[in-house]
């Protein structure tokens, strides 16, 4: 069953290819083998590249926050290093528990060691801007490194510290001062939690002591001003506030610690990477770098550019060589099937073009070489044939044109000629008067000659029509031509008012109780030619003229023909420049004007 499947569908897919021409063929060919495959495997190799390329500026910012973690864990181990020393000071905490008996004791005492060993902290480590050490001995007096530990006023830090069960926290802390209000990373440690002097002294510390270390803001700035980023970095600690930025952000200049905030500091559109610090002191602490799409996505864009480029010139290349080796096979097929169609028209015309020697120039010899024989038997052959047949077809147009002869018009012009004359010779001058109208009228639409006349040509044909009308309708039709001196010289198709004047005789006139008047006017308005023909017929309501709007623009219809030749003559000739109008009412009769260009177009042969 899946055989016979695979057969039918097979079968299908031929017989729709068999349909195709070579040219489609080889343009199909074209798209499934070249086309489609060249720019899947150029997609695929640019989402490749793009991977690759957002990753490697993945890993690049990566490595970069590595090393900025490492130069900001550097500035707290410097202050880590130098608590230590006062944590394992023992002379340092066994001065500090001293009652001392005054303020000369306890000065002597600063002199000879306590000022030396703050004044080394700031001296020798580059990042600390200053050491302070609490305590709540009484007999401690507040000095250059040395302050009266009292709990409200170091609220901010002391539950912190004293809840640590390491002993020891980092925390942003600020001062006021002469310049304004000036921040620092403090580094606070109880020096009471060393558990080796108490095994050696055999008792605790007689009183709480409690370094803290204030490091520069700059430094943490510093750390983290790396200028291989095209972005910008922002140090945070577990508050959101920030602590240092390599950044050109005003704002965090303005006071120190401000909330990070994302619509402040993070435009629109740009990629925010967060890497929380790898440092146990600084716990929720976490660099965050804002980078712009232009630095992630600018390496990328120029890549996919390179492989666009890349893609349509190879491609074009391609397009273009196959171009070339196929038109090799198309244009000579098309030149072989026109030249088939001549056959067809009995146009024996050898082909003439680079043969080849492919299977397509052995057709084409092969073609000519039957076009010139075929050529030859119908020459040699159907000749006499054929001469016979023109014979006959000549015979038989002579028996038409004898034909023809018989009902020459001379002979209705003769005899309406002899008609007239007998009614002057009867004193029938009236009859003799109309029989010459009918004469004209009748040898103008005989001898039609060329299509277009000239107003005062058409107005001369209308006229003898009207004088007709009026020997047929009597005293019932009257009537008015009003033509402009300039308008007469004006050229027209021929039959553009007579049909107009028949319409108002035969459905406005005839149909009218009492005295009909038709009134003709031709002016000229600017660039157009203006013909109007009224009537004070019976008209026609508004559902009619709509009716007949509609069979005038209609082929398929068969009413009103004369209106309706009038109106196409007239489009066809002026290429749907002219202007048709009919305006009527019942019982008030009936408009219709017509405005045409004075120009008649190139095509028209002119008197």
């Amino acid at each position: 069953m899946l055989k016979k499947f695979f057969k039918f569908s097979k079968e299908r897919l031929l017989d729709k290819l068999d349909s195709l021409s070579v040219r489609r063929k080889l343009l199909l060919v074209y798209t499934l083998c070249v086309l489609i495959p060249t720019i899947v495997s150029h997609f695929i190799f640019t989402v490749f590249i793009v991977k690759n390329l957002q990753q490697q500026k993945i890993n690049q910012i990566k490595s970069a926050f590595n090393i900025l973690n490492t130069n900001v864990k550097r500035v707290i181990d410097e202050a880590i290093l130098y608590s230590n020393t006062l944590y394992t000071d023992d002379l340092l905490n066994d001065m500090l528990d001293i009652d001392y008996r005054g303020m000369d004791d306890f000065y002597s005492n600063y002199v000879q060691y306590l000022r030396n060993r703050i004044y080394q902290g700031r001296n020798v480590y580059s990042n600390i801007a200053r050491v302070t050490i609490y305590t709540n001995n009484p007999t401690i007096l507040n000095s250059d490194g040395y302050k009266k530990l009292h709990i409200e006023e170091v609220n901010e830090w002391y539950n912190k510290l004293i809840n640590n069960p390491q002993g020891i926290v980092v925390i942003p802390t600020s001062d006021s001062g002469v310049n304004g209000e000036e921040g620092y990373v403090s580094l606070i440690r109880n020096l009471n939690q060393y558990e080796q002097r108490s095994t050696a002294t055999g008792n605790n510390s007689k009183y709480t002591k409690i370094a803290k270390i204030d490091i520069y803001l700059s430094s943490f700035f510093n750390s983290i001003n790396f200028e291989v980023f095209g972005g910008e970095i922002y140090l945070l600690d577990n508050s959101n506030r920030i602590i240092a930025a390599h950044t050109y952000n005003s704002l965090i200049f303005t006071k120190p610690f401000i909330k990070f905030e994302e619509g402040k500091f993070i435009p629109k559109g740009s990629y925010v990477f967060v890497n929380n610090l790898d440092i146990n002191l600084l716990n929720g602490w976490k660099l965050v770098g804002v980078f712009s799409r232009s630095y992630m996505m600018g390496e990328i864009y120029k890549a996919v550019e390179f492989i666009l480029f890349i893609s349509i010139l190879s491609l074009l290349f391609a397009t273009l060589l196959i171009r070339f080796i196929t038109s090799s096979i198309s244009n000579r097929l098309e030149l072989l099937e026109r030249h088939i169609r001549k056959v067809k028209k009995q146009n024996f015309e050898i082909l003439t073009c680079k043969e080849g020697n492919d299977e397509i120039g052995s057709l084409i010899r092969e073609f000519n070489n039957m076009t010139i024989r075929l050529k030859e038997l119908i020459e040699k052959e159907m000749l006499s044939e054929i001469q016979k047949k023109t014979l006959e077809v000549e015979k038989k147009q002579a028996e038409i044109n004898a034909l023809q002869s018989q009902i020459n018009p001379h002979f209705l012009f003769n005899t309406l000629d002899s008609i007239r004359m007998r009614s002057v010779l009867k004193n029938e001058l009236e009859t003799a008067e109309i029989i010459k109208y009918l004469t004209r009228t009748l040898r103008r639409l005989i001898y039609w000659g060329n299509d277009i006349t000239t107003v005062q040509e058409e107005i001369n044909f209308v006229e003898d029509f009207l004088k007709i009308q009026q020997y047929r309708f009597g005293e019932k039709l009257a009537y008015e031509i009003f033509v402009e001196e300039d308008a007469k010289n004006c050229l027209i198709p021929k039959m553009t008012i007579q049909p107009l004047v028949e319409n108002a005789c035969i459905h406005g006139i005839e149909e009218k109780e009492g005295n009909g008047r038709i009134v003709i006017r031709v002016k000229k308005e600017g660039i157009k030619l203006v013909i109007e023909v009224v009537d004070n017929g019976v008209g026609m309501n508004e559902k009619k003229l709509e009716e007949l709007y509609a069979n005038i623009n209609n082929p398929l219809y068969d009413k009103s023909i004369g209106l309706k030749n009038v109106y196409r003559r007239l489009m066809l000739y002026y290429n749907d420049n002219a202007e048709f109008y009919i305006e009527s009412s019942i019982k008030k009769g009936t408009k219709v004007i017509i405005k045409l260009p004075l120009e008649l177009p190139a095509f028209v042969h002119k008197i």
